[in-house]
């Protein structure tokens, strides 16, 4: 189903940039129309806007303000009225409306007015409109803390260790010579002994990581509510 959405701006470039960004939203450049210049309010025609309020359309294209109309689809009702009403140079309609049908110009346009000539009088009717709009609220929160926790930890390890042995084994071997001239020297000889020692260091390894983090959904919800709208009765004298 579509819908026609409608604003009032009083520059042409913001009328563009406004125009722009509904095509950006997906509408077609065909449904969109921009109708604006002092001389050009017969452009609003064009618009198919309903009758009660091409009239205050005409008057601001005549005052130099810009229409920007477009025919969105049901999805792109919300994105168009947003872009519709977010230019600081958009002009509230149903201020300048009302404004407008109190002035001496619309009923100069209309040719109605109080104790017209011929005895007409103007019965104006009203109704509401529903404005659905967002609001964000708290729905619930997290804190996240981290801690140092000392475990005790328990590693088996083997380490060596020498000793010092000394043994006497007899011989019974003859030496001539220079070999036996050499046993008869005198010599000190050093022998140590070693042993290995527990040595403990520690790292620091990253195991895991908790990421904390939002999921967004979306869901529909019927809104419902009562609108007031104004009716005529009109009783005929038969006679």
């Amino acid at each position: 189903m579509s819908h026609t959405v409608t604003a009032i701006f009083r520059t042409a470039d913001v009328a563009d940039l406004v125009r722009r960004k509904l095509a950006e939203v997906g509408v077609p450049e065909r449904h969109i129309h921009v109708a604006g210049g002092i001389d050009r309010h017969d452009d609003v025609d064009t618009l198919h806007l309903p009758d009660e309020d091409t009239a205050s359309y005409k008057q601001a294209v005549r005052e130099g303000n810009y229409v920007v109309s477009a025919e969105v689809e049901d999805a792109q009702v919300d994105a168009a009225a947003e872009i519709m009403r977010h230019p600081e140079e958009s002009v509230d309609i149903d201020a300048y409306e009302a404004d407008y049908r109190a002035s001496p110009d619309y009923a100069a346009t209309t040719g109605i007015a109080a104790g017209d000539v011929r005895g007409e009088q103007s019965i104006p009717l009203a109704e509401e409109r529903l404005n659905i709009g967002k609001r964000v609220h708290e729905r619930g929160s997290a804190h996240v803390r981290t801690y140092v926790q000392e475990i005790p930890v328990e590693e088996r390890v083997r380490l060596r260790e020498e000793r010092l042995s000394i043994e006497r084994r007899p011989l019974d071997q003859t030496l001539t010579g220079a070999d036996a001239e050499a046993l008869f020297q005198e010599r000190d000889i050093d022998v140590s002994t070693q042993s290995e020692e527990a040595v403990v260091s520690k790292e620091a390894v990253m195991t895991e990581e908790v990421v904390v983090g939002k999921e967004v959904t979306e869901r529909d919800e019927v809104v419902r509510d009562t609108l007031r709208k104004t009716e005529v009765e009109i009783d005929r004298d038969r006679t």
